[in-house]
């Protein structure tokens, strides 16, 4: 595949890239580890007239949790989310995740911002912040907003970021006591991208389920939370999760090379149960 040259920009720090998204407008991508942008260029589904690398950005590559949230920078690598100490104690599920994104290059390489931006449906990371009720922090170099995870990832490859925005952190809940967790993926090898996922939370006390939440991903066009089968599980025990799931609503699946709508349909059904019983688990060995 052709790919035509262009001009590299090198920012300093945020507000630097975001002057340049603004001076080069639609002709400028921006690039940290390269694992979302250089696979679409290399496609020809993106020409860039200029890229903009911020992988020197010295903000945004660390981890810390305060006041009931984990925040993790933008800039931290998958490699340093699934190995992070903090993040598999303040909310496991994000290291869980990260460690079944691609393969070792990927994860070394890859940015928690660059894939949050990119929204792949089938990315494992923006599901599990839209199972968390996650926030983000963006700028445009002059103005910092938050956005719910459920308000950012739109459709495929869109999101609610303007023009010249950023992402510069995730903020997402830290795992009290008593919840378990639990993520699961299916895909035809290991380090492909999901078929189907799905990440869970469950807080199980005196026997009785009495708050969960659950999500899937990589079976409609962006991450999917799923409220009635939260609904439906409340005050139900772990052994009647299979009678409270029945059919999953709200879906809208895709058919694609790598699977149908039905087979996608049933692996979120199958990988949903497996997810909440697993959760479940975790939650009342920890009580």
């Amino acid at each position: 595949m052709f790919t035509r040259a262009f001009r590299f920009e090198r920012a300093e720090g945020l507000a630097d890239a975001c002057e340049l998204l603004r001076e080069y407008g639609e002709a400028a991508k921006v690039i940290a580890g390269g694992q979302s942008l250089l696979p679409l260029i290399n496609l020809g589904l993106v020409q860039p007239e200029v890229v903009i690398d911020i992988s020197r950005v010295s903000a945004g590559t660390d981890l810390s949790a305060f006041g009931g949230y984990l925040t993790v920078g933008a800039l931290v690598t998958h490699a340093k989310l699934a190995s992070s100490a903090l993040a598999d104690e303040a909310q496991p599920l994000l290291g869980a995740a990260a460690r079944q994104i691609g393969n070792a290059r990927v994860r070394n390489r890859g940015t928690l911002g660059g894939s949050l931006a990119h929204s792949d449906p089938a990315a494992e990371l923006p599901l599990v912040m839209m199972a968390l009720g996650a926030t983000y922090e963006v700028t445009n170099g002059r103005v910092t907003r938050t956005v719910k995870a459920e308000d950012f990832h739109l459709s495929i490859l869109t999101t609610a970021l303007e023009p010249d925005e950023l992402v510069v952190s995730v903020q997402a809940p830290v795992l009290g006591p008593g919840w378990g967790w639990s993520f699961q993926e299916f895909s035809r090898r290991d380090g492909d991208f999901a078929i189907a996922a799905s990440a869970a939370l469950v807080r199980v006390a005196d026997g009785l389920i009495v708050e969960s939440r659950v999500a899937v991903g990589g079976v409609s066009a962006r991450p999917v939370r799923l409220a009635d089968v939260e609904t439906s599980l409340t005050g139900a025990t772990p052994a009647e999760i299979g009678d409270r799931l029945g059919p999953i609503q709200g879906l809208r699946p895709v058919t694609d090379a790598a699977a149908s709508a039905g087979y996608r349909t049933h692996l979120c059904g199958v990988l949903v149960a497996r997810a909440l019983a697993e959760a479940s688990k975790r939650s009342a060995e920890a009580a």
